[in-house]
């Protein structure tokens, strides 16, 4: 067996290796980021594993997310005997390196010509087997020693880049004349490593997202959505090498189960259906009809159980859902942002996020029916941007329909990877065609981008790093939390309610996380039905933190209209208040 077949996956897996420890860094103080969503899965995965009930904290059952990723982490609960949201920085750790090592499979396959310059071709250049190269590699020491004198004692590092300084025989080296040698070494050889290769360069890009480095810092579904995308392509192209019902019916299964990961998970399906619609392989009536319903009934058939059992449970298929709030116009213009911000622009391009994000949607369509025409539709690339254009529209549409957070980095950050590939993978392709010595010059000028816009990325991460360092990732497991004096005021008089009486909190998940407490999340103000059965409730009590801000919930000043309240605990930063009967 060619040793070849696993060498070229050997970048792969050691940026698999680097993006695992990346997420070990971000973590390593507090340990994974918790949201109220991360407390939701969390605990709903504690009931599966205990009891085999679908019930939250709060003891409701599971409607407004799917099922799949907390059984997942109640199936890592039963093996390692570990919380999740203990275990979380691992497990999210082994899925970042999934990521990046699936993306680098993806490449591999579909990129003939991938590298800018390959070790076979330098070693049998005539200028490297007579010896001439070490002509320019002994000018290129001789001007490092020349720079590195320049700036010696004269000139330090930026704090993001002092590891470049760090030394087996120094740990915090004075930067004389050797010492900026050896930094300008390792810079040279980390740019002709990574910029020898397309996909090394995307795999930075991957390693280095700011977007998929805070996914992967919180306990969030998106962390096994994310490489259910990944697999998902994998598996549909082996389905274009054999068109057979076996291998569709792996595609099927692994889209079944990202729709019970996340509700989008239909866009999977939409992509795998426009994929099979537009595959010239299948003849329309003897394949191609029967391919795409047999595809398509076993891709929802989860999600569609899912829907029923939370139907039959608490008569809302997806919980309690409002109509939107943002017209498309608005949508259009927040997924523009979130292109630039993911391109390291500046935002003062914000008032082109508009055009951005529509010449980007635009352009993905135009190329998958170019492809389609010339009969090119069955390549990895194409899946991706089938993908892409399917997950970008359907955001875009039902955000415009439904209400649900703004459009943001995490809403969309299943696009990131789709999306960098569908941008750039045409690149090496076209710097094939070019037949002169020009063509270098161009690819020259494509690395030394890819590499700055990649030096902008690390240095946004290099940021966040050192701002998180001090205090955790943000959300309930940093230091404004685990330091709260009303957290553990909290946790001091868990005895303090009487029995049978409900309890309300506007953090109803911090109470259950902190002190193991279940209790009711304040209405909406939105769902004036909710707000009427809350005001209904004769005894009460309200446990209430000040820095949450929260104005879509009813307001501290409007229950205290409408209710008398009694203060019976107090700390900084909350209070407890106990409603008795009037």
């Amino acid at each position: 067996m060619k040793p070849s077949r696993y060498l070229n996956n050997l970048d792969s897996f050691l940026a698999a290796c680097i993006g695992f420890y990346a997420i070990h860094l971000y973590t390593a103080y507090s340990g994974v980021g918790i949201s109220p969503d991360s407390i939701m899965y969390a605990s709903t995965a504690t009931n599966i594993q205990s009891h085999l009930s679908l019930l939250t904290f709060n003891k409701t059952p599971l409607t407004f997310f799917p099922v799949f990723y907390p059984f997942f982490l109640g199936i890592v609960q039963f093996i390692t005997g570990t919380d999740p949201i203990k275990a979380g920085a691992m497990i999210n750790a082994v899925l970042f390196a999934g990521v990046i090592f699936s993306s680098g499979w993806i490449m591999s396959k579909f990129l003939v010509h991938s590298s800018f310059f390959d070790w076979d071709t330098f070693r049998k250049h005539k200028f490297v087997r007579k010896g001439r190269f070490l002509i320019p590699f002994a000018i290129l020491l001789l001007a490092d020693y020349l720079i590195a004198l320049r700036l010696g004692g004269k000139a330090e590092l930026p704090d993001n880049l002092g590891w470049l300084s760090k030394s087996f025989f120094f740990n915090q080296p004075p930067f004389e004349w050797y010492t900026w040698f050896i930094v300008i070494l390792r810079i040279e050889i980390f740019v002709i490593a990574f910029s020898s290769s397309y996909k090394r360069l995307i795999l930075a890009a991957v390693i280095l997202s700011p977007c998929l480095l805070e996914i992967y810092t919180y306990l969030w579904s998106e962390t096994l959505f994310i490489l259910e995308i990944m697999f998902f392509i994998i598996a549909y192209w082996r389905y274009m090498q054999t068109h057979t019902l076996k291998s569709l019916l792996w595609v099927a299964i692994i889209t079944a189960i990202a729709c019970i990961t996340r509700y989008v998970g239909i866009t999977i399906i939409g992509a795998g259906g426009l994929m099979l619609l537009l595959d010239e392989h299948l003849p329309w009536w003897k394949k191609k009809v029967g391919h795409i319903l047999f595809y398509g009934s076993i891709s929802i058939s989860l999600l569609v159980a899912n829907l029923i059992i939370n139907s039959t449970a608490t008569g809302l298929s997806t919980g309690t859902r409002e109509p939107s709030i943002t017209p498309f116009k608005d949508n259009l213009y927040y997924i523009g942002t979130v292109i630039v911000d993911w391109g390291a622009l500046s935002n003062k391009v914000y008032p082109f996020a508009i055009l951005i994000a529509s010449i980007v949607l635009l352009a993905l369509i135009a190329v998958l029916l170019w492809k389609a025409f010339k009969g090119k539709i069955n390549s990895y690339e194409n899946i991706v941007i089938a993908f892409a254009i399917v997950y970008g529209l359907f955001i875009l549409i039902w955000a415009s329909i439904q209400r649900f957070e703004r459009i943001n980095s995490r809403l969309l950050s299943p696009l990131f990877i789709p999306l960098l590939i569908a941008c750039t993978c045409w690149v090496p392709d076209l710097l094939t065609l070019i037949k002169s010595k020009a063509k270098f010059v161009f690819a020259g000028v494509a690395v030394v981008l890819m590499v700055a816009f990649e030096y902008a990325t690390y240095q946004a991460d290099y940021q966040r790093y050192d701002d998180e360092g001090d205090y955790g990732v943000p959300g309930y497991s940093d230091d404004d939390w685990n330091k709260s004096e009303f957290v553990v005021y909290l946790k001091q008089h868990k005895n303090i309610y009487k029995p049978g009486v409900p309890i309300f909190s506007d953090a109803n998940e911090a109470v259950y996380l902190f002190t193991g407490t279940s209790s009711e999340l304040i209405p909406h103000k939105f769902f004036q039905k909710d707000v009427q059965k809350f005001y209904a409730h004769k005894q009460f009590y309200l446990i209430w933190f000040d820095n949450l801000y929260n104005t879509e919930l009813v307001s501290l000043a409007d229950i205290m209209k409408n209710k008398k309240l009694v203060r019976i605990g107090t700390a900084k930063e909350g209070e407890i208040y106990y409603c008795d009967g009037k």
